[in-house]
């Protein structure tokens, strides 16, 4: 090792002590566990919002101001969110961090402030030709060109929603030169910025929607001519994105129009934004097809086979301009980019974050934020009301299958919903930070010792759930005697996970526990 080498480091010191008072329940919970003893380390996936956190918490530290200290401390909490949030989600493999995916979620966030090339690659600690190179091989593009799409983007959304001026828009999207800016904006569109908004403001909501790729060159063109509606709509928008995924990068020259699902929750996010799938798989073993509470508000769609054996024939009929799948297809994801683009999700990526995701494709990104701040809104309201009506109950769920008993731990995604959205308390054997689910068995069951249990059931393991409910050890249970059993279905409980389902989920806790008479 060259000893003439710096190795650069953060340090913060702090103490986490809990409020007072404190229910026994999570007393014990504390003493069981021993979260502050814990000591770990992992290699994250996106470290620049982390390193951008804890610079501005250097800088705040050492002003005079006593705000300044407030400051830091509002800071520290926004930096524990983003790591716990990176440490839930992140795979249990070793992997190596994405420069890429870092740079490309730092600009995502940070467009409207001053960023170079240099810049970015101090903050990834790269060089600006590591930097360079590996945008290109990736992308296809270099990282201010991307930059440079997003604000062009954000400016295009600015002039289609608002009135702001040109050059408090300029500025918005991170150009304090509103002539440069102007002329990038019309070199990027094929159009000036005033022409787009008068273009969209004369332009009716359909013509909005159908969104083309191809820009035209409108120097020539008479601004008093009335264009063809071909023509109008590529003048709208040209919308050029790059969806990163887990095969790597998609870039999207045009609106995808016809999209098949390879997984029965990316039906959820599409109709939760206005969409339709052109073609679905449906949930394996579930003899009812596709639920009441999607299939409603479906038209005519082709089914694609089973979430765990897609029907590849039916696939190459449908001709999708784009596929949506997740791990559960990397066996078979050679075979699907042959048919049409592919883009591979993590399946068990929180909702949110997929919906975020599933907008940026459908060019629908500030619907996006608007379903998931009705449900954060939602949740607030009830996470106070369960508190105070359970005061520390503990709820879990369970899934009688294969002759055994699964339960969903706290660090399931559904489970979580419970957990970490609602303040619900688990059972001691449901607090895990590492596994999904556990099994246990009818005989184990009394162990677990919950006061209120929602029991998952599905076509395929009926008969063995019903049977477990007619045993003596069933009836036992404190919860069976006391009436706090619910029966919930399995598949809106854990197949379909997107924001119509977890809707569906979080009105159900709410009827049983605030609505019951």
């Amino acid at each position: 090792m060259d000893i003439t080498e710096h190795l650069e480091y953060y340090v913060i010191q702090y103490k986490a002590s809990l409020p007072q008072p404190c229910i026994q329940d999570l007393l014990q919970l504390m003493a069981s566990t021993e979260p502050f003893e814990i000591q770990y380390g992992f290699v994250v996936h996106h470290a620049a919002p982390l390193l951008h956190s804890l610079s501005r918490m250097e800088q705040e530290w050492d002003q005079p101001e006593a705000m300044a200290k407030l400051q830091v401390k509002s800071l520290f909490y926004q930096f524990i969110c983003e790591l716990m949030g990176q440490l839930q989600h992140q795979r249990l493999e070793q992997a190596s961090p994405d420069l890429v995916l870092q740079a490309a979620r730092y600009m995502d966030e940070h467009y409207a402030e001053p960023i170079t090339a240099d810049s970015l690659a101090t903050l990834l600690n790269c060089s600006p030709r590591t930097m360079q190179r590996m945008f290109n091989k990736r992308l296809a593009l270099g990282p201010i060109d991307y930059l440079m799409q997003i604000r062009i983007d954000k400016a295009r959304e600015l002039l289609c929603r608002t009135n702001t001026g040109l050059k408090d828009i300029s500025e918005a999207v991170g150009y304090v030169d509103s002539y440069y800016f102007s002329r990038l904006f019309k070199r990027y569109t094929g159009v000036s910025p005033s022409m787009y908004r008068e273009t969209m403001t004369h332009s009716t909501g359909a013509e909005r929607a159908n969104i083309a790729a191809f820009a035209p060159n409108l120097e020539t063109v008479d601004s008093e001519q009335k264009m063809p509606s071909d023509k109008l709509d590529a003048v709208i928008r040209r919308s050029v994105r790059t969806i990163i995924h887990l095969k790597g990068e998609l870039l999207l020259q045009r609106q995808p129009e016809k999209i098949a699902v390879l997984d029965p929750q990316f039906m959820d996010h599409m109709l939760a934004l206005g969409e339709h799938p052109a073609g679905s798989v449906m949930v394996t073993g579930d003899l009812s097809g596709y639920p009441e509470f999607l299939i409603g508000n479906l038209r005519t769609f082709q089914p694609l086979g089973t979430l765990d054996e897609p029907d590849l024939e039916a696939l190459v009929a449908l001709a999708p301009d784009l596929i949506i799948c997740t791990e559960f297809q990397k066996n078979i994801y050679e075979s699907l980019s042959h048919i049409a683009p592919t883009i591979m999700l993590e399946r068990n990526r929180d909702w949110r974050e997929t919906l975020r995701i599933i907008g940026r494709i459908m060019g629908k990104k500030r619907e996006a934020e608007q379903v998931i701040q009705q449900y954060k809104h939602k949740i607030s309201v009830l996470k106070s009301a369960l508190a105070a009506k359970l005061h520390g109950q503990s709820v879990t769920m369970i899934r009688p299958q294969d002759n055994s008993i699964r339960l969903h731990t706290s660090v399931h995604r559904t489970a979580a919903i419970l957990y970490r959205d609602l303040g619900l308390y688990p059972p001691k054997l449901a607090v895990d930070r590492k596994r999904t689910s556990s099994l246990i068995t009818l005989e184990g069951l009394p162990e677990l010792d919950a006061d209120h249990y929602f029991l998952l059931t599905d076509n395929k393991c009926k008969a063995w759930s019903d049977e477990i409910q007619t045993t003596t050890t069933w009836k036992s249970l404190r919860a069976v005697q006391h009436h706090h059993i619910y029966h919930a279905k399995a598949s809106i409980w854990i197949a379909y996970y997107g924001p119509i389902a977890m809707n569906q989920v979080v009105d159900q806790v709410a009827e049983v526990f605030l609505d019951a008479k």
